[in-house]
């Protein structure tokens, strides 16, 4: 039985969802400083740089893969065991990634047994990981009512979205320095919130469910699973080349370009973090009406983004694009929720983390590859995603 997002629940699960939020929070906190530090720390382990790369790109294809897997397990064992083994495995990763760094840096491994120990450990964490996010989702699902699914989904961006920040300033701060105290302090938050999870966050009631009603029927969701595509692709796609693009179109020195890249991406996420936590809340509107306001203004910013004549103009398109992402994403996350039933909701959950994943390395690559073309050019794809996204939010199915 769902009840309502606002409804204050009795005994400890009127904390079930801030306990949520947190462990959130505390695994983007992870994910974010390892993305950041992994290469610069793979050439201090002596590895190559297409070593790291291989040990990142290898760990987040298993990452993409293992969401649908984890979507059955959680259906059949509950959200609760899934979100706490997702988060011991999640505290345990930078611990051992400390050692392995402390013992490379100790001359105790050779480089081929570090590129082994490493890539090992980053695959098992994102196995073990992989259905944080899925079952994450389904929590949220099972815990509110339709009218209240988009709120519950903007604040699982807005708290995943929080962590990464969080994450960025720690590996900017103390990275390059103090990489292994960093990682330490990393795995006890985990295990904080490990702890109030285990603790405040109990199994959500789920209502019986026939087992037809349970079946997932993919082909009616694939245009909800295409939006999360080109949404994340949209976001992965100018962050790959902002810093670029006041490099070459407005003549900014590499440091300039770099600085400027990070304050124009941090005000981005910032924006979109008070969309997703305050004003998808606040506006009470339905998911469509989220995901086609957020597709139309997304289109017209990135217009704008396209031919901006100055790095302010760039930056005020970019912060309209977080707005409009803010409301974009979580009306889709809640439109696909309510159209997969209650019965499949972990299931549809690990789908979406492959759209996701697609989605993350889809962008890069394509901005990359227009920005020699033109420096506005990946705008202008970013904008043409995003118009495929409203085309889908305004078919028939989407009223």
């Amino acid at each position: 039985m769902s009840q309502d997002f606002n409804a204050p629940p009795a005994g400890r699960r009127a904390l079930a969802i801030p306990a949520l939020l947190m462990l959130l929070a505390a695994n983007a906190v992870a994910h974010s400083f390892v993305l950041i530090v992994l290469p610069p720390l793979g050439r201090k382990m002596g590895l190559a740089d297409l070593q790291t790369g291989m040990v990142i790109g290898l760990s987040a294809l298993m990452l993409t893969l293992s969401g649908p897997v984890w979507g059955q397990i959680c259906e059949r064992w509950g959200r609760r065991p899934v979100l706490l083994s997702g988060l011991a495995v999640a505290a345990l990763f930078p611990v051992v990634l400390a050692v392995i760094l402390t013992a490379a840096l100790s001359s105790a491994l050779t480089v081929g047994m570090v590129f082994a120990l490493l890539l090992l450990a980053r695959l098992g964490q994102a196995v073990g990981t992989g259905g944080i996010m899925p079952a994450a989702q389904a929590y949220l699902a099972d815990s509110t009512s339709a009218g209240r699914r988009a709120a519950g989904m903007g604040l699982m961006g807005a708290a995943f979205g929080a962590g990464l920040v969080i994450g960025g300033a720690l590996a900017w701060r103390l990275g390059s320095t103090q990489a292994v105290p960093a990682l330490l302090a990393i795995s006890l938050l985990i295990c904080g919130g490990l702890a109030v999870a285990w603790r405040l966050l109990p199994e959500p009631p789920r209502a019986p469910v026939p087992a037809e009603a349970a079946r997932l029927r993919v082909a009616s969701l694939w245009p909800f699973l295409l939006t999360t595509l080109c949404g994340v692709a949209v976001y992965a796609l100018v962050q790959q080349v902002t810093a670029l693009r006041y490099q070459d179109d407005f003549g900014l020195s590499l440091d300039e370009s770099i600085g400027r890249s990070g304050a124009t991406l941090m005000l981005t996420m910032a924006v979109m973090i008070v969309t997703q936590g305050v004003f998808v809340r606040r506006l009470g509107w339905q998911p469509a009406r989220l995901v086609r306001v957020g597709a139309v203004g997304g289109l017209l910013v990135m217009a704008v983004a396209t031919v901006a004549p100055s790095v302010p103009v760039l930056m005020a398109a970019m912060a309209g694009l977080g707005a409009f992402l803010g409301l974009l994403l979580p009306g889709n996350l809640a439109a696909l929720s309510l159209r997969a039933g209650a019965g499949a909701q972990a299931k549809v959950a690990g789908l979406n983390a492959i759209g996701q994943g697609l989605g993350m390395a889809a962008g890069p690559m394509m901005g990359a590859a227009l920005h020699q073309l033109s420096p506005a050019a990946p705008y202008g794809m970013a904008g043409l995603l995003l118009l495929v996204i409203c085309v889908l939010a305004f078919r028939p199915f989407a009223r």
